[in-house]
Protein backbone atom coordinates (compact mmCIF):
# COMPACT_ATOMS: atom_id res chain seq x y z
CA UNK A 1 0.00 0.00 0.00
CA UNK A 2 1.04 3.54 -0.68
CA UNK A 3 0.26 6.08 1.65
CA UNK A 4 2.16 9.55 1.34
CA UNK A 5 1.46 13.29 2.13
CA UNK A 6 -0.45 14.77 -0.48
CA UNK A 7 2.16 17.38 -2.52
CA UNK A 8 1.82 21.24 -2.25
CA UNK A 9 -0.02 22.04 -5.28
CA UNK A 10 1.63 25.37 -6.78
CA UNK A 11 0.01 27.64 -9.40
CA UNK A 12 1.65 27.68 -12.43
CA UNK A 13 2.16 30.78 -14.30
CA UNK A 14 2.40 29.76 -17.70
CA UNK A 15 4.21 31.16 -20.15
CA UNK A 16 5.26 30.87 -24.08
CA UNK A 17 8.09 28.74 -23.98
CA UNK A 18 11.53 30.88 -24.21
CA UNK A 19 14.14 30.36 -27.28
CA UNK A 20 16.52 28.79 -25.06
CA UNK A 21 15.47 25.92 -23.51
CA UNK A 22 18.52 24.78 -21.89
CA UNK A 23 18.78 22.79 -18.88
CA UNK A 24 20.74 22.43 -15.91
CA UNK A 25 20.48 19.71 -13.28
CA UNK A 26 18.02 21.80 -11.34
CA UNK A 27 15.30 23.07 -14.21
CA UNK A 28 12.39 21.64 -14.44
CA UNK A 29 10.48 22.19 -17.77
CA UNK A 30 6.17 21.53 -17.77
CA UNK A 31 4.41 21.85 -21.03
CA UNK A 32 0.98 22.36 -21.39
CA UNK A 33 0.20 20.79 -24.47
CA UNK A 34 -3.55 20.70 -27.02
CA UNK A 35 -3.72 17.45 -28.40
CA UNK A 36 -4.80 17.72 -32.10
CA UNK A 37 -7.47 14.91 -32.60
CA UNK A 38 -6.20 13.83 -35.74
CA UNK A 39 -2.06 13.99 -35.17
CA UNK A 40 -0.98 10.58 -33.62
CA UNK A 41 0.12 11.41 -29.82
CA UNK A 42 3.43 10.23 -30.33
CA UNK A 43 4.36 12.77 -33.62
CA UNK A 44 3.26 15.53 -30.81
CA UNK A 45 5.78 14.42 -28.17
CA UNK A 46 8.26 13.98 -30.80
CA UNK A 47 7.55 17.59 -32.10
CA UNK A 48 8.48 18.82 -28.60
CA UNK A 49 11.25 16.75 -27.59
CA UNK A 50 13.10 17.98 -30.84
CA UNK A 51 13.32 21.64 -28.98
CA UNK A 52 15.57 19.32 -26.75
CA UNK A 53 17.14 16.99 -29.05
CA UNK A 54 16.49 18.64 -32.71
CA UNK A 55 18.26 15.52 -34.41
CA UNK A 56 15.98 13.47 -33.36
CA UNK A 57 14.67 11.04 -35.73
CA UNK A 58 11.56 9.44 -36.77
CA UNK A 59 11.76 5.98 -35.19
CA UNK A 60 9.30 5.20 -32.75
CA UNK A 61 10.91 6.33 -29.14
CA UNK A 62 12.82 3.41 -27.11
CA UNK A 63 10.89 2.23 -23.92
CA UNK A 64 12.15 0.57 -20.58
CA UNK A 65 10.92 -2.25 -19.75
CA UNK A 66 7.81 -0.76 -17.73
CA UNK A 67 7.03 0.67 -20.96
CA UNK A 68 8.63 4.31 -20.03
CA UNK A 69 9.76 6.31 -23.03
CA UNK A 70 13.35 7.26 -22.61
CA UNK A 71 15.70 9.12 -24.97
CA UNK A 72 19.97 9.14 -23.78
CA UNK A 73 21.01 12.43 -22.13
CA UNK A 74 17.51 13.60 -21.84
CA UNK A 75 15.11 12.75 -18.85
CA UNK A 76 11.60 13.32 -19.68
CA UNK A 77 7.98 12.18 -19.49
CA UNK A 78 4.72 12.84 -19.99
CA UNK A 79 0.85 12.24 -19.87
CA UNK A 80 -2.32 12.62 -21.83
CA UNK A 81 -5.85 12.82 -20.56
CA UNK A 82 -9.33 14.07 -22.95
CA UNK A 83 -7.32 15.47 -25.44
CA UNK A 84 -4.61 17.42 -23.33
CA UNK A 85 -1.13 16.43 -22.04
CA UNK A 86 1.71 17.57 -19.92
CA UNK A 87 5.25 17.17 -20.80
CA UNK A 88 7.53 16.89 -18.06
CA UNK A 89 11.67 17.74 -18.60
CA UNK A 90 14.19 17.62 -16.16
CA UNK A 91 17.67 18.84 -16.42
CA UNK A 92 19.39 15.41 -15.20
CA UNK A 93 16.93 13.92 -12.57
CA UNK A 94 14.39 11.12 -13.23
CA UNK A 95 10.96 12.26 -13.78
CA UNK A 96 7.34 11.44 -13.77
CA UNK A 97 3.82 13.11 -14.56
CA UNK A 98 0.52 12.05 -14.83
CA UNK A 99 -2.78 14.25 -15.62
CA UNK A 100 -6.37 13.42 -15.30
CA UNK A 101 -9.46 15.56 -16.06
CA UNK A 102 -11.82 16.81 -13.36
CA UNK A 103 -14.53 14.18 -13.49
CA UNK A 104 -16.95 12.36 -10.61
CA UNK A 105 -15.34 9.11 -9.69
CA UNK A 106 -17.17 6.97 -8.46
CA UNK A 107 -14.94 4.13 -7.48
CA UNK A 108 -12.58 6.22 -5.79
CA UNK A 109 -13.16 4.29 -2.64
CA UNK A 110 -12.66 1.24 -3.86
CA UNK A 111 -9.36 2.32 -6.27
CA UNK A 112 -8.36 4.18 -2.80
CA UNK A 113 -8.79 0.95 -0.75
CA UNK A 114 -6.65 -1.08 -3.11
CA UNK A 115 -3.78 1.26 -3.82
CA UNK A 116 -3.56 3.45 -0.78
CA UNK A 117 -2.63 3.18 2.80
CA UNK A 118 -5.21 4.25 5.49
CA UNK A 119 -3.88 7.82 6.37
CA UNK A 120 -4.33 8.46 2.20
CA UNK A 121 -8.12 7.23 1.84
CA UNK A 122 -8.75 9.37 5.06
CA UNK A 123 -7.73 12.29 3.05
CA UNK A 124 -9.25 10.89 -0.09
CA UNK A 125 -12.69 10.75 1.22
CA UNK A 126 -12.72 13.99 3.20
CA UNK A 127 -11.58 15.91 -0.09
CA UNK A 128 -13.56 14.04 -2.39
CA UNK A 129 -12.89 13.50 -5.97
CA UNK A 130 -10.25 16.53 -6.53
CA UNK A 131 -8.37 15.33 -4.11
CA UNK A 132 -8.81 11.36 -4.84
CA UNK A 133 -7.29 12.91 -8.66
CA UNK A 134 -5.01 14.98 -6.75
CA UNK A 135 -3.36 11.26 -4.89
CA UNK A 136 -3.86 9.15 -8.31
CA UNK A 137 -1.90 11.94 -10.65
CA UNK A 138 0.89 11.79 -7.85
CA UNK A 139 1.04 8.37 -7.36
CA UNK A 140 1.49 7.26 -10.98
CA UNK A 141 3.82 10.09 -11.39
CA UNK A 142 5.75 8.69 -8.76
CA UNK A 143 5.77 5.38 -10.34
CA UNK A 144 6.28 6.75 -13.45
CA UNK A 145 9.80 8.25 -12.31
CA UNK A 146 10.52 5.25 -11.54
CA UNK A 147 9.80 3.84 -14.91
CA UNK A 148 7.32 1.59 -13.50
CA UNK A 149 3.72 0.96 -13.99
CA UNK A 150 0.87 0.52 -11.79
CA UNK A 151 0.32 -2.95 -12.25
CA UNK A 152 4.11 -3.39 -10.67
CA UNK A 153 3.96 -1.24 -7.60
CA UNK A 154 5.26 -3.66 -5.91
CA UNK A 155 9.20 -2.96 -7.51
CA UNK A 156 8.37 0.68 -6.49
CA UNK A 157 11.21 1.72 -4.11
CA UNK A 158 10.59 4.65 -1.45
CA UNK A 159 13.14 6.99 -2.96
CA UNK A 160 13.87 10.57 -2.09
CA UNK A 161 12.01 12.76 -4.36
CA UNK A 162 10.35 16.45 -4.66
CA UNK A 163 6.47 16.67 -5.78
CA UNK A 164 4.45 19.26 -6.78
CA UNK A 165 0.56 19.42 -7.89
CA UNK A 166 -0.83 21.81 -9.76
CA UNK A 167 -3.79 22.49 -12.40
CA UNK A 168 -4.06 22.63 -15.79
CA UNK A 169 -6.59 25.18 -16.66
CA UNK A 170 -9.83 24.55 -14.77
CA UNK A 171 -10.69 21.22 -16.07
CA UNK A 172 -7.68 18.91 -14.86
CA UNK A 173 -5.11 18.31 -12.33
CA UNK A 174 -1.65 17.06 -13.07
CA UNK A 175 1.18 15.98 -10.23
CA UNK A 176 4.50 15.80 -11.71
CA UNK A 177 7.52 13.89 -9.18
CA UNK A 178 11.54 14.29 -9.53
CA UNK A 179 13.71 12.32 -8.20
CA UNK A 180 15.88 14.40 -6.42
CA UNK A 181 15.64 16.04 -2.77
CA UNK A 182 15.74 19.56 -3.87
CA UNK A 183 12.88 21.54 -5.79
CA UNK A 184 14.16 22.04 -8.86
CA UNK A 185 13.41 25.65 -11.11
CA UNK A 186 10.24 25.34 -12.66
CA UNK A 187 9.09 26.56 -16.21
CA UNK A 188 5.43 26.37 -17.16
CA UNK A 189 5.48 26.22 -20.94
CA UNK A 190 2.06 26.66 -22.90
CA UNK A 191 2.63 27.35 -26.39
CA UNK A 192 -1.04 27.77 -27.54
CA UNK A 193 -0.73 31.33 -25.49
CA UNK A 194 1.60 32.02 -28.72
CA UNK A 195 -1.12 32.41 -31.22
Amino acid sequence: MWDASLPPIVVPQWQTPHPDLTLDSQVLHLWWLTLPPDVPSEVVLRTYLRCYQPNLGEKPLPRAAGGKPYLDALEFNWSHSGGLAVLAVSGKAAVGVDVEILRPCPQRSAISRRFFGAALQQKVWKGGDRSFLQAWTYYEAWLKAQGIGVWQRTAAQPLEHWAASFPVGDRAIASVVVLTPTAPQCFFFRPESMK
